[in-house]
């Protein structure tokens, strides 16, 4: 995934203003706590094991590499833990010398918005750095980690994938497939199975499920289907029954509503407008869109405010040079501007299914909160935090505003999905909260402008 030379500068020349603030800060990183001192109160945590999908791994910038395994929540969490007692918090990290892992988008330099010639090389596809092999599909499969692991995030899991057979197959998920011993036996475990083994001597644990069954829809603009509700139920509460065996206490994480990240609020129709001109100069403001939309009786409409375009389109490297043409789509008038000839829905999360995508995830939060109640675990509603977050003011913490803009507001990736290193160290701060008010713990917070934002590197 990488950007076209044509029009990085169309999308990103306003977006990199003040990124040169974006550094680590040395501050302590217990500033922001109450000060009293750190207890475990009526909690466990000798032994942290950490459930999840691309969040818990530290996926970042479209990839999961060493630096954002080291930056994920749960190691974040897990040297928080120390302080009340908490033990060594083992991850599957990549090896130095395999440090890129799957890939990521990087920032290799600041670019001189005085010569946009600069910009043109200024983001960049990282190599990959530890792939031993492809499959039968043509996907990659990387080193093998084995031995003991508390990070058991698996990027792409869904709710609908805990009790699947050969998930972790060669054919499966590769981050999964990475993890098992690479025998036939090992290949029929279900991710359920591998939580279960990875289970002893766990005193506490966060699970954080759930966000790839709203994820896939919406970044597919709905092509992929949502989970149902009663599977995602099904399979949530023989997880948590797993999970709290023997009294087990730990922390539940909700889904975030998707739509506020900058995946789906950077691209507007004013964004497309300027890119086109930097295509075709002399080409006027589209007033709208064509689009397929699922709202729509004949099944494209001309765009809204509403509805949402995708930054997959951008990212495409050839998808904007096609607007007006008759060449392309079904051929049947202009490209994206009849509406004979609509974008097609990959690229548009319209007004219909953004409505679709919310009461799913509101009905996911209701058993996730639910289950966390008659366990007796904390839970954390991640929303409340994103909604600041994506409000016209922010969140300010010691003098930085964090928002949801992409790449200058601090909390987001390269991606536009997923966290940078500042972000996970809020999102631990929601978490520490959450733990403290269930279990009367004083678990000091972390301070997130001692983290990175964007990560720049030379």
């Amino acid at each position: 995934m990488h950007f076209n030379n044509r029009f990085r500068w169309g999308l990103v020349a306003s977006l990199l203003a003040g990124l040169l603030a974006c550094t680590n800060n040395d501050i302590d990183p217990n500033a922001g706590t109450s000060g009293a001192t750190p207890s475990k109160g009526s909690a466990d945590f000798s032994r942290y094991v950490a459930i999840g999908n691309s969040l818990t791994a530290g996926y970042a910038d479209g990839g999961l590499y060493r630096e954002s395994q080291l930056n994920s929540y749960p190691n974040i969490l897990a040297g928080q833990f120390k302080t009340v007692g908490g033990g060594d918090f083992i991850q599957p990290l990549f090896s130095e010398a395999q440090a890129n892992g799957s890939g990521y988008i990087k920032l290799v330099q600041v670019p001189d918005t005085a010569n946009p010639a600069t910009l043109l090389s200024a983001i960049k596809q990282v190599a990959p750095g530890a792939i031993r092999e492809t499959n039968s599909q043509g996907n990659a499969l990387f080193t093998k980690f084995s031995g003991t692991n508390q990070n058991l995030g698996v990027p792409g899991i869904k709710m609908a994938d805990l009790l699947t057979i050969g998930y972790g197959s060669p054919a499966g998920n590769p981050y999964f497939e990475r993890l098992l011993p690479d025998v036939d036996s090992a290949r029929s475990t279900t991710y359920f199975q591998y939580v279960s083994n990875n289970l002893a001597g766990a005193t506490f644990f966060s699970c954080w499920l759930g966000n790839n069954d709203a994820l896939s829809y919406a970044t597919t603009g709905g092509v992929t289907p949502l989970t149902a509700s009663a599977l995602f139920s099904t399979n949530y509460t023989a997880m948590m029954n797993k999970l709290t065996e023997g009294g087990r206490k730990g922390v539940v994480i909700g889904v975030p509503n998707v739509t506020i990240t900058p995946y789906f609020r950077t691209i507007t129709l004013s964004t497309i407008n300027r890119v086109i001109k930097l295509l075709s100069p002399a080409t006027p403001d589209l007033p709208a869109l064509a689009i397929q939309a699922s709202d729509a009786p004949q099944g494209a409409r001309a765009s809204t405010p509403t509805d949402l375009f995708l930054l997959s389109m951008i990212l495409n490297q050839t998808e904007l040079t096609k607007f007006g043409r008759t060449d392309v789509g079904t051929k049947v008038g202009r490209y994206a501007i009849d509406l004979t000839n609509p974008l097609p829905t990959q690229y548009v999360l319209d007004a219909g299914e953004v409505a679709t995508l919310n009461t799913r995830v509101a009905e996911f939060n209701t058993i996730l909160k639910t289950q966390a109640d008659a366990k007796g675990l904390a839970y954390v509603d991640p929303n409340t935090f994103l909604s600041q977050i994506a409000s016209a003011n922010g969140l300010s913490q010691n003098g930085i505003t964090y928002s949801s803009a992409f790449l200058v507001g601090g909390v987001f990736s390269m991606d536009g999905i997923h966290l940078t290193p500042a972000g996970y160290a809020l999102v631990s701060n929601e978490i520490i909260k959450s733990i403290n008010a269930k279990y009367g713990s004083t678990i000091p917070q972390v301070n997130p402008a001692s983290y990175h934002r964007v990560l720049l590197q030379q």
